[in-house]
């Protein structure tokens, strides 16, 4: 099993996604793995500032959820905060970019991650409803 701590950061009706240099079409949340002993904010603050040299200046956990990961077959656990930041993110080597998505346009999430479209996009959707 994989575990891995998303950040679900918001701008304008917009989702933040970024997609690796390993894997250059496929798109997801920034964030990563934990390293040895660290919590999940750690994880966090270290895998924003690492990606897209931004800071994390809140953060409220959207959930935490299982799916299988988008690049093999093994089960994903995924844990989700709505974070904001300070800063402009600046992709760093291991990123090849980003963009910022509608969370209301479904069709062009079609191709992300199972995590961005069961999960993250359909909270988002009904915290902006209500």
């Amino acid at each position: 099993m994989i575990t891995k701590i998303g950040a679900a950061i918001i701008n304008e009706g917009k989702l933040l996604v970024v997609s690796k240099k390993k894997h250059p079409d496929q798109y997801m949340l920034p964030g990563g793995k934990p390293e040895n002993g660290e919590n999940e904010i750690g994880t966090l603050k270290r895998e924003l500032f690492e990606e897209l040299q931004i800071e994390v200046t809140s953060h409220e956990k959207l959930g935490t959820y299982r799916t299988t990961s988008m690049f093999d077959d093994e089960e994903l656990h995924l844990t989700v905060y709505l974070t904001e930041i300070e800063g402009q993110p600046t992709p760093s080597s291991e990123i090849d970019a980003f963009q910022w998505i509608s969370i209301e346009d479904e069709e062009a999430c079609a191709d992300f991650g199972s995590g961005i479209r069961h999960f993250t996009l359909p909270l988002l959707r009904e915290r902006m409803s209500s």
